[in-house]
């Protein structure tokens, strides 16, 4: 574990802002939902060979939610994302974490606000964790 613990912090030295900083800046000033920033999640569940992922912001709470930012060019067409985001989406699912996806692209398309769409399906997502709760 000392090796991943080493890998994580070095990825955080070298990590500059990611490129879609400023959107989330955005979605952070505008909603009104209580957001956490450079976030690392460590789960032996994960696809990856460190078992580490760095999502793009998490909503405080209980439970804590994972926002992710896509765009179709990075990601994959809608509805159908590319094999690295399925496998993303997929580590989330497995390890039981509630995550829900603004995608730029189609917000565009709506005509919709990303920091309204964001707490609108942050709430959804809540509902949804809450009502599988027994």
């Amino acid at each position: 574990m000392k090796s991943n613990q080493r890998f994580i912090d070095k990825a955080k030295k070298n990590a500059t802002r990611n490129f879609d900083a400023s959107k989330l800046d955005y979605i952070q000033q505008k909603s009104p939902l209580n957001w956490l920033s450079d976030n690392t999640i460590v789960d032996p569940r994960f696809s990856t060979p460190n078992k580490v992922r760095f999502p793009d912001l998490i909503i405080k709470g209980t439970p804590e939610i994972i926002l992710e930012h896509d765009t179709i060019k990075v990601h994959g067409e809608l509805g159908y994302c590319n094999e690295r985001t399925h496998k993303r989406n997929q580590d989330y699912a497995k390890s039981n974490r509630p995550f829900i996806i603004v995608n730029e692209d189609l917000a565009k398309m709506l005509k919709l606000d990303e920091a309204a769409l964001a707490t609108y399906l942050y709430y959804h997502e809540l509902e949804q964790w809450r009502s599988h709760q027994i």
